[in-house]
């Protein structure tokens, strides 16, 4: 059987749910269910209310129901404004009533103090790690039957044929255990301008032995290759970058790591290796991940340690830079902003070959491609069945192809369902690489982010030589570590916790 996934960020949660539906969590262990899990109840969106059963999109009479629905959009107004729009469709479809919990505080706070208070909403949404907790916990329902099932609003095969292979892979936690539906993505990709990219008579890259060769092109025609924001640990490319290079030369390191099996290093993983030296930010491969990196800055703004995240997507608004990572979240801005000013693309991080380096296993890894927004059913409305079926088929809705196709219209989110015509302008967001199997950076917690983005300022300025950083990483991993296991009561005479998945 496939161990559990346990999705590494999700260590650093205090998970303090409990499960809502307008009543107390239900605290009794479901009977035939993995330890942890939500449990196995087989209620679809054809379940028996009243005695009639419902089975297709269009046929669903909820009236009376009213659910609780919770989405982290407060800050994006357009977004709320469609979904809503979206929303107010299926209530008339279906003659249920939804509350749209549009919060403007920390949307994870939020819930956890409306569950803990037992009024936490029917259906919500968060990213894989939220989720994966929430489930683990006992609070969530079990999509695996709905998975093998078609969907009434994408009917003609099982619901799990839907998604790509490696997103299933992350929302199976074990062969018997599924916490939601995933509708939609975050994709990292290099933003480039097409004009000076052909002012320069250079092509888009696709190895990185290409890119730099693109850079120092560009550089030699007076443009500025690339803003690359590194003032805090939240402008993210410093630790977006390091992870896909230092992925891509240590393919070899996954398999020597994944005690599961399941193909991506989890946290209790990560301090096993370091503590027995698989994992070892000395070593030769890991170093020569730095050292690309730090050939690479000679190609960005000169205040690179001072520039932030916003003002690096405006010098590529401008015109005053080539290239610049940002997410497909940006895009609506970016677009917005650049209009007639300049053709631009989008492309991933370039292939590192054995051209390069000796270690490189030949393929791109994926930065963002995680499923990020994910629907789920509190478990506690397993006590009402109406309830529970109108919570499935609002799920299914709100995840639905068409509904999947009006967000990638309206806001640029890269849908997840193979079912979805894209539009063109986001076809450069289709995932092609490898999935971060290993999540050396960004993996770990805040602290870490904290040590590796300060340590990755001095190693650019000069301060540290790729030796004495990379030491300076290695005693910061050691200092988290020691830390982690602490609280984890993690040890080699437990096994690092790994035996009790």
């Amino acid at each position: 059987m496939k161990k559990r996934w346990k999705a590494i960020a999700a260590i650093a949660i205090s998970v303090t749910l409990l499960a809502g539906c307008g009543s107390s969590r239900n605290t009794e262990a479901p009977a035939e269910t993995g330890a942890g899990t939500g449990g196995e109840t087989p209620v679809s969106a054809a379940a028996e209310t009243g005695g009639e059963e419902t089975t297709a999109a269009g046929d669903m009479d909820f009236s009376g129901v009213t659910l609780v629905f919770a989405q982290d959009l407060s800050t994006d107004e357009t977004a709320n404004t469609l979904s809503e729009e979206i929303i107010k469709e299926w209530e008339t479809k279906t003659g249920a009533a939804v509350k749209f919990e549009k919060q403007p505080t920390d949307y994870r706070v939020w819930l956890t103090t409306q569950f803990t208070a037992n009024q936490g909403p029917d259906v919500y949404t968060g990213i894989i790690y939220d989720i994966t907790a929430d489930y683990e916990a006992g609070y969530l329902y079990n999509f695996k039957d709905l998975y093998e099932k078609e969907s009434p609003y994408d009917t003609g095969k099982p619901w799990k044929e839907t998604l790509p292979d490696s997103i299933l892979e992350r929302m199976y936690l074990t062969d018997n255990d599924v916490p939601g539906y995933p509708s939609s993505t975050s994709v990292v990709r290099i933003f480039y301008n097409k004009s000076l990219f052909d002012a320069a008579g250079v092509q888009v890259p696709e190895t990185w032995a290409e890119f730099m060769d693109v850079c120092g092109k560009l550089k030699s025609a007076g443009t500025t290759p690339f803003a690359f924001p590194n003032a805090s640990k939240d402008d993210l490319s410093w630790l977006w970058f390091n992870n896909s290079v230092c992925s891509q030369l240590n393919n070899d390191l996954v398999a020597e790591t994944d005690i599961s099996g399941n193909g991506f290093i989890e946290l209790n993983e990560m301090v096993k290796a370091f503590d027995e030296g698989t994992l070892d930010f000395t070593s030769d491969s890991i170093k020569d991940s730095f050292d690309l990196m730090k050939d690479f800055s000679q190609y960005w703004t000169s205040d690179y340690n001072g520039l932030d995240q916003k003002t690096a997507i405006d010098m590529f608004i401008r015109g005053e830079v080539a290239m610049v990572q940002a997410m497909s979240t940006n895009l609506t801005a970016i677009s917005a902003n650049v209009g007639d000013s300049f053709e631009y693309g989008v492309m991933a991080i370039p292939v590192i070959t054995t051209q390069t380096n000796e270690n490189a296993m030949g393929k791109s890894v994926i930065l963002g491609g995680q499923p990020d927004i994910i629907f789920a059913v509190n478990k506690a409305c397993e006590s009402d069945p109406v309830k529970l079926a109108a919570a499935i088929d609002f799920a299914q809705f709100m995840s639905s192809p068409d509904v999947q196709r009006r967000f990638a219209e309206g806001i640029n989110r890269i849908p997840l369902s193979t079912s979805t015509e894209l539009p063109d302008r986001l076809s450069g967001f289709i995932i092609t690489e490898e999935p971060l199997r290993f999540a050396y950076y960004t993996g770990v917690n805040s602290e870490l982010r904290d040590f590796f983005c300060r340590g990755g300022q001095m190693y650019l300025e000069g301060t540290y030589d790729t030796d004495a950083f990379a030491q300076y990483v290695q005693d910061s991993f050691r200092t988290v570590f020691e830390t982690i296991k602490a609280e984890k009561e993690w040890s080699a005479d437990n096994n690092y916790g790994l035996d009790a998945q």
